[in-house]
């Protein structure tokens, strides 16, 4: 791709997440909330999902983005092992891993209190993101050990394309896994309604095709 190419695909990337950023901003709070669970509805409908022993599973933004809680509950519930993003070492430089959640008997609180979450109380990093503790013991994902990953996502389109904040971190984490002998985990971007677009994601030879898009009013079964 020459520069010129290049530069233009950066300003694409650039006006179209400005403007899902403000369709998002016209998003309440309840609508965010219901559509949350459709998608998480048809996550759970998933046979991929239901033969899950592992998922890795990101953490909410505090505004603008799907609610996880639900998700985060019935992985719990139903003792799938779940693994979350850390990526606050180094936010320039440092790919993400996916870092098992290790909880003590007495922080089950799906059981204790299904309003509460065992990340409340963690730390957040410079996008107001929970992140694992220092004290809990970092055992990391190897390739193999996540058997559906889910994706967020600023954008989606039909291909199964999708446009993140612009870091690259699941990116480079799914090239990573790519380049093993190991079974690829199950790639299950979400969303909501408002993050569909018609038309192309912009792409890069970098960027990573999901194998499913998850929306609260339709499935995208991805042909790769």
């Amino acid at each position: 791709m020459s520069d010129a190419t290049n530069d233009q695909l950066v300003e694409r990337k650039k006006a179209l997440r400005k403007d899902i950023r403000a369709r998002m901003k016209l998003v309440d709070q309840e609508t965010i909330s219901l559509q949350s669970q459709q998608v998480w509805d048809r996550l759970i409908a998933l046979p991929q999902y239901q033969n899950a022993k592992s998922v890795g599973l990101f953490l909410s933004m505090p505004q603008g983005e799907i609610d996880t809680d639900p998700a985060l509950r019935h992985c719990m519930e139903h003792k799938k092992t779940i693994y979350v993003p850390e990526v606050g070492k180094n936010f320039e430089f440092t790919d993400m891993e996916m870092i098992k959640v290790l909880l003590d008997e007495d922080e089950d609180n799906v059981k204790a209190n299904k309003n509460d979450l065992f990340y409340k109380t963690w730390p957040r990093n410079k996008w107001n993101i929970p992140e694992p503790p220092p004290e809990m013991p970092v055992v990391t994902a190897a390739p193999g050990d996540i058997d559906v990953l889910v994706v967020p996502g600023l954008a989606f389109d039909r291909k199964g394309d999708r446009l993140g904040q612009g870091k690259g971190y699941y990116d480079r984490y799914i090239e990573r896994l790519s380049q093993t002998d190991q079974k690829p985990p199950f790639l299950v971007a979400v969303g909501l309604q408002p993050q569909l677009i018609d038309g192309d994601i912009p792409v890069a030879k970098y960027d990573q095709r999901m194998d499913m898009v998850l929306l609260p009013e339709e499935s995208i079964v991805v042909n790769k």
